[in-house]
């Protein structure tokens, strides 16, 4: 439900700011999560790529839809609030390219955006968060999920490609934050894509 100000209305039943309570600002990112048995696939993908690659942690896998970067407790629960008054289309996408982006020197199982579920998606959260007041992302989005960083050169001899249909039911809200021992994804809060 909205108020006269045309913001979702905070009191509503289906709200819950316990999540967004945190001072000064966190790193933050819109995604989905591969399935239990995706993640074992991965997981085993990942044992296969060795120095200097640098595999991400198997908890990290993920596949980013929107970027968000340093992020208030208040600007998120306006975007988290926005998005409850959206229809958040399910997708599916299929990751079943393995590729070296030099650039950010990561190595990655990429896809296609074509399905129409998530070019919807992709809008709905791009012109929330720009209502949220965080700025437009810098890049398309490339659906893939990162394998490894420090990626110069990909890997010898190259792993067997998996062919990886995502299906994800959840959108989650991570918080992306470094630690002594690397960076963790940690989910802060999820909604429903509706099929």
């Amino acid at each position: 439900m909205k108020t006269e100000s045309g913001w979702p209305d905070v009191d509503g039943p289906d709200f819950d700011g316990a999540e967004f309570n945190w001072p000064g600002e966190r790193r933050l990112f819109i995604g989905v999560a591969p399935s239990a048995a995706q993640q074992e696939e991965l997981t085993a993908l990942l044992q296969q790529l060795k120095p200097p690659l640098q595999p991400v942690t198997p908890a990290n896998l993920h596949l980013t839809l929107l970027f968000l970067g340093q992020s208030s407790a208040v600007q998120t629960e306006l975007l988290w609030r926005l998005l409850q008054t959206q229809q958040l289309p399910a997708f599916e996408v299929l990751l079943d390219q393995l590729e070296l982006w030099p650039g950010p020197a990561v190595y990655c199982l990429t896809g296609v955006l074509q399905h129409p579920g998530l070019i919807q998606l992709d809008t709905v959260l791009r012109q929330a968060a720009l209502q949220a007041g965080f700025l437009p992302p810098q890049h398309a989005l490339r659906p893939h999920i990162t394998l490894a960083r420090k990626a110069k050169l990909p890997p010898e001899p190259a792993p067997q490609t998996p062919a990886l249909l995502l299906t994800p039911s959840q959108l989650r809200l991570y918080h992306s934050l470094s630690t002594p021992t690397g960076v963790r994804y940690l989910p802060l809060a999820s909604l429903p894509l509706q099929r």
